[in-house]
């Protein structure tokens, strides 16, 4: 009897914890549509198609009247369109905040300190190996005004030396929904110019200064 009861203890304890935990929501979409991968959107003038998008989310900070209640434990967050459990950002516990900050993106130390696991994992497809160096957002597809073969784009925005710093924070109140925009991207850039940047670039900051306008509260 004392073990069942432990036991339903328990499981209230972790129900009503699970419950109380602050939760963010980072949603990828298209316009006003959650994102599709691979579906065809009309946009303006172009036809496009978004195969891939992944971006990094890193220290996550949370404010209430703008002082610090709390700082994700968790060092970096990866957004990956594949896995809708990835849009989740889960605290496991309780506190108020009306704004939060992030970068978008990992940063230098992150990025000169070796090889890690989970998020951080190489097989991740974030990293790359020939530059020893994190991609901070990536998105991959194709466009009709694009003039590569097979109309391809590729947006692998990465780079943590000072000419080349394409780590963004996000200042944005919130309470607790937030959407990525990736159409304002289509709108800001010219992808009939820049459809092929893969390396830490002056093209690669010039996108990256563009990120932060993406992210928008969805209170």
């Amino acid at each position: 009897m004392k073990q069942y009861v432990l036991f339903g203890m328990l499981f209230m304890t972790f129900q009503t914890h699970s419950q109380n935990a602050v939760k963010i929501t980072f949603m990828p979409k298209f316009e006003s549509e959650n994102l599709t991968l691979n579906k065809v959107y009309y946009f303006k003038n172009d036809t496009l198609n978004i195969s891939n998008f992944k971006c990094y989310i890193s220290n996550l900070t949370y404010y209430k009247n703008d002082s610090i209640v709390h700082s994700s434990i968790k060092k970096a967050h990866l957004i990956d369109a594949t896995d809708s459990s990835s849009f989740i950002i889960l605290e496991n516990e309780f506190f108020k905040f009306d704004k939060i900050r992030f970068n978008i993106g990992v940063d230098s130390l992150t990025n000169v300190s070796g090889i890690f696991e989970g998020d951080l994992d190489p097989a991740n497809g974030m990293y790359w190996t020939w530059q020893s160096g994190y991609i901070n957002f990536k998105l991959e597809g194709t466009s009709s005004l694009c003039h590569a073969r097979k109309n391809k784009f590729y947006w692998h925005i990465g780079g943590y030396s000072p000419s080349f710093n394409t780590l963004r924070q996000v200042a944005l109140k919130t309470n607790g929904k937030v959407s990525i925009q990736l159409d304002k991207l289509f709108e800001e850039i010219d992808i009939s110019e820049e459809y092929q940047v893969m390396s830490p670039s002056d093209g690669a900051v010039q996108i990256a200064d563009k990120l932060p306008s993406l992210f928008k509260s969805n209170q």
